[in-house]
């Protein structure tokens, strides 16, 4: 830790000796080692090292980046360099700063070192689990490693944070397979900081998989009609509440006026049983956010709590141009309250709709329209899953959805990332053939 603090001092001390009027840097060292399958066969172990240097200036109210990859001071020097050129031909903008000090803070997060041999017993432990419960399956490649990180971040206005943190990851992609029939692709992920259990028992990894078996033979839905469509979690997170924190509470839409949710801090404007909040430091989440990227420590806050909007998700840069307050931090470390209902309590109780674990669309617009391909989905017909479903659209309304809400499972993904239940939607349409 000692060289990155060495190397942050001379990347502080240059910027400022070459006119700098204010200089963050974050130095990292990281170590990954990795176990590749493809095919369904091991094809790899391998062992990586990197560097990292990110310099953010300003300068008369402009701001200018870059990043390198080396430690020499030959180097550092001249990326100072670049740095204050690229502020210099940059607009003013005095809304721009970063965190105020003195902090000096230092961390210790996940498994900052590698059980090479259990990594390993557990990938193949994991092929043999997937070979006996999902026979169908083919895995596409499966990618698992530890990573271990060493970062020193440095400002100019005294504050310092010092990091190690380590964490396992596994990421698998697969397929189903039976004579010529074969279903589209889907992938599980998580992080880890212990592998104290199969990788198949977490993460809901088997559940999916058995859905993604049960999606051979899928078919193009026939018509149209507005019904349910319940979302699986990684769905949830990514393509609903991922774009409405996106669409609604961050940094552009926000400077530029066009949230829908402008005006609507301290307002309901979900269903009361929604409850949203990004918090880094939770304890299922892995090596969360810790410091944001202008250097303000990392503090969980709600987002909605019981479907009232308690906070956007603004950078200190956004706050001051806007008024509204800086959250608490800028991660994705989602957490949603799971209901009381099991999952399948919620689909016995939809007479028609749709399941899906993927969504496949564009942007959704301002006001938060959105229509594309429901994935790896399945039609609900009273009560059950039914058909598996392809060349499937879904449409409706980012905002009008959080206030349609049919219910919210017991059930919940928690793949060190998030922690994030299965929620099932009134008044969507779903389109086929």
């Amino acid at each position: 830790m000692e060289k990155l603090l060495n190397v942050t001092d001379f990347i502080l001390r240059t910027a400022r000796e070459l006119g700098a009027d204010d200089v963050q840097c974050s130095v990292s060292e990281s170590e990954m080692r990795e176990f590749n399958v493809d095919g369904g066969e091991l094809s790899l172990f391998r062992t990586l090292f990197d560097r990292f240097v990110s310099i953010t200036v300003l300068r008369d109210h402009r701001q200018g980046s870059v990043t390198v990859n080396r430690f020499d001071e030959d180097s550092l020097r001249a990326a100072a360099a670049d740095a204050i050129a690229a502020a210099e031909s940059a607009a003013p903008d005095e809304a721009r700063e970063f965190a105020a000090g003195p902090i000096d803070r230092e961390f210790l997060c996940g498994a900052p070192e590698c059980d090479a041999d259990t990594l390993f017993s557990r990938v193949r432990e994991f092929m043999d689990d997937v070979a006996a419960r999902h026979p169908t399956l083919l895995m596409e490649q499966l990618i698992a490693r530890h990573v271990r990180v060493r970062r020193v971040y440095r400002n100019s206005n005294g504050v310092t944070y010092r990091t190690l943190a380590g964490q396992y990851g596994l990421s698998a992609t697969y397929s189903a397979h039976a004579g010529e029939e074969s279903t589209a692709m889907y992938g599980a992920g998580m992080t880890l900081d212990a592998l104290d259990r199969p990788f198949i028992d977490g993460s809901l990894v088997d559940r999916e998989m058995g859905l993604v078996e049960a999606q051979l033979g899928a078919k193009p839905l026939a018509g149209k009609f507005v019904g349910t469509a319940v979302f699986a979690p990684g769905c949830l997170a990514g393509d609903v509440f991922g774009q409405i924190l996106e669409n609604f509470t961050s940094d552009a839409p926000l400077i530029d006026g066009t949230s829908l949710w402008k005006d609507k801090l301290g307002q309901a404007v979900a269903d009361p049983r929604i409850d949203l909040a990004l918090c880094p430091n939770d304890g299922r989440i892995v090596c969360g956010q810790r410091y944001t990227n202008e250097g303000y420590p990392a503090e969980d806050f709600h987002v909605l709590r019981n479907g009232v909007l308690e906070s956007f998700t603004l950078s200190q840069y956004a706050a001051n141009k806007t008024g509204f307050p800086r959250a608490g931090n800028t991660s994705l470390s989602l957490i949603v309250r799971p209901g009381e209902t099991p999952l399948d309590e919620i689909l016995a109780g939809i007479d028609r709709g749709v399941f899906l674990m993927r969504f496949s669309g564009g942007h959704p617009s301002a006001n938060g329209e959105f229509s594309g391909v429901a994935k790896n989905g399945f039609l609900i017909e009273n009560g059950r899953l039914t058909t598996p479903l392809t060349e499937t659209m879904i449409s409706g309304n980012l905002a009008s959805m959080l206030e349609n809400l049919r219910d919210v499972s017991r059930e919940t993904l928690e793949d060190g990332s998030m922690s994030v239940p299965y929620m099932a939607f009134d008044g969507i349409t779903v389109s086929g053939k």
